[in-house]
């Protein structure tokens, strides 16, 4: 028994020093600095461990850099807790390669076939060589086909169980075709389908822009996102206008993202296939150019006035129906519409008093006369726009105006009724030339096709006197411009090209408008003193006609080495390729250091992904150039020109809400800021412009526990236990109790912050942890005397609880009219039918086409009886069925006990 003592006793060590080391980790007091990093690392950790996702990776032949390896293991932790990812880094930083690897796993690995989805104009220039090249099993269909009506949707809603839909931000709208098309893909057949959205511009417009998107990964189920601490995405969202800070815990749930600043900061060294990264530093310049030289002054006067001053009564025929006119007469102007800016109920009763309408009568009034109006305004918007474009575009825009209201008239004088949309379709029939439409004799044999115009219903004197003065402004017009000599913005785009400095560049020049890019390319094609002085007729150009083959030879001309072609002989290539924005997404032209903007910016997003298509991974060039045109003197009376109509139009929105696909893109004040902006050569626009559309919200997260990693080491983070805290001095009025927690049953962290000075809980991430948010130097402030963190942590754990257990329990918030719906069967007396249609509109919340359907149906209610209607909502039921449930939405959200949420970390603000 001794030996075996002291042979133990011989083998043991000193344990005190661990001890004491071990005690002192719980002991020691750490700075604000330390605490604020440690709460970061906890939430970003899983995200950040290169050596978990290299354990589970398997050898690839697609070689991504340092950040797009970083990218791909959060974008697999996203879709495997909630089967569908938005990637969406900044312009060329490489989401398709991204893509690609994901697609790896997720479909050769798994053996399934992807549908990628994309602008017509990447399917053989980006996506299809790459999926061939790495193997990937694919079928592509372009954005074009989802679009169209008798889109197959139920048969590719079967056969694909991974989708990717490139340049995503094209389905923000949920009133076009491809936008229910597609969610209706996702939704059915499959429900764990695996969805990957990819765009560099989640938001254009509003924040709404990015939560279409995403309902695509949600399925349009407001209550997807519970655990990661959202109740309502669609209040959420809502939140999200007042401040976009607030969509960081849907961009972390959801989101892949990751802007040039930031690579620029972290990744300096950056390489892929052993070749460093670089950016291209970019520069932008303005070219002046004068309207009034181009017009004539005048003329270019006459023109403004004559767009403001056009009637387009057959854009807007309801403004002339008598009983309207008669009661305007009779009220003396208290029906005017729009003209103030009035709210919607006050001008519905309006219509009740003043023409004895039922309230229905008077709302299905409103939305057609406020879409007729819009349009309007919105062609009137327009004519601007092509003014400044060019002489051509602004000459072929009234050519077809003219077109339309001469045939107009003819079928009035006949007593027939032609609409836009008749028009339309007899040109396509006929042939886009008027003067072969009128030598085949076939426009009477379409006229008495055409409906009767109801005397009895419209003013047809006034209409007719109204396309009659249109027609006067527009011939006198047209005639002027047929009489217009010299283009002074041609003439200086052409001095611009010759220019020595240019000699052997790319340059890739956008117009907004086809009838533009084709002026353009021919005009200086037409030009032989010009190809001349330019040394080469290496001229293409690429619009929404040139088929998708061509159109693929023609930009692996213009960028060979970008596309794989870099021993293309020089005469071969193509060196100043024009293009309208069917080139502004997806493309690879990096070969180009020049970017010419032909228009001006009425949608700034855009700037951003043209220049995103020679400012891309693999650029050879040290600095891309931007010239943007500006006319010199003109600027600031088109932009008030522009302004003035488009506050008609945002009476008409604030009146009746009219939808983005009625009122467009519509330019703010902000963005008029943006050009002027953009016209001083300010490089810093670009950079905001990016942010505004982009997704960098919370980035300086990621960057100060980046900075400390490198500069301190992960191991002094795990020395903190979980549950330590500090002090700090409150900065500009803050006071209060921060405290971070883990969920175990989802691993998510929650941010929580105590606000004392306001007597409120702050639950959003980035507002709460502002309050913390310090610099290494900071010290800690000492605590005071009586002062016991637990109170104050229990109180947040419970607050946190609280708002699990509500979320978790809370019956689906049903939109109207199935909220509506529900409650007329309640009031029914029970019956098998009735039973059976309270079932299924009560388990869930109707999205989408469904949706869309049910308002059709209960907007029809009025004619029925109650068993018709009941009738038509069991046979809805059936011809709408529920999809089924995903296997990753689960009902487990909250842990079992409140003591279960685990604190990571707490800091007093005082």
């Amino acid at each position: 028994m001794k030996a075996w003592f002291e042979a133990l006793w011989a083998s043991a060590e000193d344990y005190k020093s661990d001890l004491l080391t071990l005690l002192e980790r719980f002991t020691r007091p750490y700075s604000p600095y330390e605490i604020y990093i440690k709460v970061i690392y906890e939430a970003l950790r899983d995200r950040l461990d290169q050596d978990l996702g290299e354990r589970d990776e398997k050898p690839s032949p697609i070689a991504l850099t340092d950040f797009q390896h970083d990218g791909y293991l959060a974008a697999r932790e996203i879709l495997d807790n909630y089967g569908g990812v938005l990637i969406a880094d900044s312009v060329g930083l490489g989401k398709t390669f991204l893509t690609l690897r994901l697609l790896e796993d997720y479909a050769y690995r798994e053996r399934q076939t992807a549908l990628v989805i994309c602008p017509a104009a990447v399917r053989e220039t980006v996506w299809q060589p790459l999926l061939q090249r790495f193997a990937i099993p694919y079928e592509i269909v372009s954005m074009e086909q989802v679009s169209q009506k008798d889109f197959p949707v139920d048969e590719y809603a079967q056969r694909f169980r991974v989708i990717v839909v490139d340049e995503s931000h094209n389905f923000r709208n949920p009133s076009t075709n491809r936008w229910p098309n597609l969610f209706r893909l996702i939704t059915q057949g499959d429900p764990d389908k695996r969805i990957f959205l990819l765009t560099a511009t989640p938001v254009n417009n509003t924040v709404f822009d990015l939560y279409h998107q995403l309902r695509f990964i949600t399925r349009d189920n407001r209550h997807f996102l519970v655990s990661a601490g959202i109740s309502d995405l669609f209040e959420y969202f809502r939140r999200a206008e007042q401040s976009r800070e607030a969509l960081y815990e849907v961009l972390e749930a959801l989101a892949v993202w990751c802007s040039r600043p930031f690579i620029r900061q972290n990744y300096p060294e950056a390489e892929i296939d052993g070749q460093k990264i670089r950016f291209p530093e970019r520069r932008l310049h303005t070219v002046h150019y004068s309207l009034k030289q181009t017009y004539g002054k005048a003329l270019y006067r006459r023109i403004a006035q004559s767009i403001e001053e056009l009637f387009l009564a057959p854009y807007q025929l309801d403004t002339y129906r008598w009983e309207l006119i008669e009661a305007r007469r009779a009220h003396a102007g208290q029906l005017s519409l729009f003209e103030t800016d009035r709210d919607h109920e006050g001008i519905v009763q309006r219509l009740q008093d003043g023409l004895g309408w039922s309230k229905q009568e008077a709302e299905q009034f409103m939305m057609t006369i406020s879409r007729q109006t819009a349009l309007a305004h919105i062609l009137r918007v327009l004519y601007p726009k092509r003014l400044e474009s060019s002489v051509e575009a602004l000459r072929i825009s009234l050519k077809r105006l003219h077109g339309f209201l001469q045939r107009f008239l003819e079928a009035l004088q006949q007593g027939r009724l032609l609409q836009s949309g008749d028009y339309r379709q007899w040109l396509l029939r006929e042939g886009e030339d008027e003067q072969s439409t009128e030598e085949n004799g076939n426009w009477s044999a379409f006229v008495a096709e055409l409906p009767e115009i109801a005397h009895q219903r419209y003013d047809v004197e006034s209409i007719r006197k109204a396309v009659e003065a249109d027609l006067k402004r527009v011939e006198a017009v047209l005639a002027e411009l047929e009489n217009q000599q010299s283009d002074n913005k041609i003439e200086t785009l052409k001095e611009l090209l010759t220019s020595p400095q240019w000699r052997g560049q790319k340059v890739l020049l956008f117009s907004y408008f086809k009838d533009t890019a084709r002026y353009l390319h021919q005009n200086l094609m037409g030009d032989s003193a010009f190809l001349q002085r330019l040394g080469h007729q290496r001229i293409s150009i690429v619009d929404s006609s040139i088929k998708p083959q061509e159109r693929t030879q023609r930009i692996v001309r213009f960028a060979p080495q970008a596309n794989h072609r870099a021993g293309m002989p020089k005469e071969e290539q193509i060196d100043l390729l024009i293009s309208a924005d069917v080139l502004s997404e997806g493309q690879n032209l990096q070969d180009a250091e020049v970017l010419i903007n032909y228009d001006l910016h009425w949608n700034p997003v855009r700037m951003v992904q043209r220049i995103g298509r020679v400012d891309r991974i693999g650029s050879p060039h040290e600095t891309i150039s931007v010239y943007n045109f500006f006319p010199e003197e003109e600027l600031e009376e088109l932009l008030s020109l522009v302004q003035r109509l488009h506050e008609k139009l945002d009476a008409i929105n604030r009146t009746v809400g009219l939808d983005a696909s009625v009122i467009g893109e519509k330019p703010s004040p902000m963005e008029f800021n943006i050009l002027r902006r953009v016209q001083q050569q300010d490089e810093t626009v670009l950079d905001e412009l990016e942010e505004a559309s982009e997704l960098s919200m919370g980035e300086f997260l990621k960057q100060d526990l980046l900075r400390f990693l490198k500069e301190l080491g992960e191991e002094r983070l795990e020395n903190i236990p979980l549950g330590m805290g500090t002090a700090r001095e409150g900065q500009e009025g803050s006071r209060g109790f921060f405290a971070a927690f883990r969920n175990p049953q989802t691993n998510q962290s929650h941010w929580l912050f105590l606000d004392t000075v306001k007597g409120q809980i702050v639950t959003q991430r980035l507002p709460a942890i502002r309050h913390i948010r310090c610099e290494p130097s900071e010290p800690a402030k000492p605590l005071p005397e009586d002062f016991a963190p637990r109170s104050n942590i229990v109180k947040l754990r419970n607050h946190l609880w609280d708002r699990m257990r509500a979320a978790q329990i809370a019956p689906p918030k049903l939109p109207a009219p199935q909220r509506q719906v529900v409650n007329w069967l309640h009031a029914l007396p029970p019956s098998t039918e009735r039973n059976r249609a309270l079932q299924y509109f009560e388990s869930r919340a109707l999205v989408g086409t469904d949706l869309k359907d049910l308002h059709r149906l209960w907007r029809e209610r009025i004619a029925m009886t109650h068993d018709t209607l009941l009738e038509k909502l069991v046979e809805f039921a059936q011809s709408h069925p529920q999809p089924a449930p995903s296997t990753l939405e689960t009902n487990s959200l909250a842990p079992q006990r409140e003591e279960d949420l685990e604190c990571i970390a707490w800091m007093l603000v005082s």
